[in-house]
């Protein structure tokens, strides 16, 4: 039994003409069910790119609730006076500082650097240096990074300190 490529043709165009018994109903049947593959293939597209998109949005999800638990673990506890170091204004407890110890024409500068304060003082005794940080300390500023230079003055040592004092937090 050969197939013969003619007649196929032949018989095929008849069904599409709709000169054969039931070949409207064929092509109805035919273009119903090519639409219907149509439609589901497309939803089925388009429900896996929803699920990878919401697949990618847990994990997005999953790793923000990881940092933000991360990060209350280094916020300090609520009973700590960190709390309230975190506002505080560093010129303004310098100036308060510098006033009480008397230091007046010993600072040499004083230039705001971001939140914190660059500050030079000239001729300062070891114990008064010690108070200086004792006293900053107590209002919630502390030193970030400091210089000392000793100069020889008689029989004791001058310091001069460079630093850069902020916050406690």
């Amino acid at each position: 039994m050969a197939l013969n490529f003619d007649s196929a043709l032949n018989n095929a165009k008849s069904v599409l003409r709709g000169e054969a018994p039931g070949s409207i109903n064929f092509l109805i049947v035919a273009l119903l069910m090519l639409s219907v593959w149509v439609g589901v293939s497309f939803v089925h597209n388009m429900t896996k790119q929803s699920q990878t998109a919401l697949s990618s949005q847990q994990g997005r999800w999953r790793t923000l609730l990881m940092l933000a638990n991360e990060y209350k673990t280094l916020a300090p506890k609520a009973g700590n006076n960190n709390s309230s170091n975190r506002n505080v204004d560093v010129p303004a407890v310098f100036a308060q500082v510098s006033e009480k110890m008397k230091l007046g024409s010993r600072v040499n500068r004083i230039t705001p650097d971001g939140r914190n304060q660059s500050v030079e003082i000239n001729r300062l005794y070891a114990e008064e240096l010690a108070e200086l940080q004792k006293e900053l300390a107590s209002r919630g500023v502390r030193f970030i990074a400091a210089e000392l230079r000793a100069l020889p003055a008689g029989s004791e040592r001058l310091v001069t300190l460079a630093a850069i004092i902020g916050p406690m937090n």
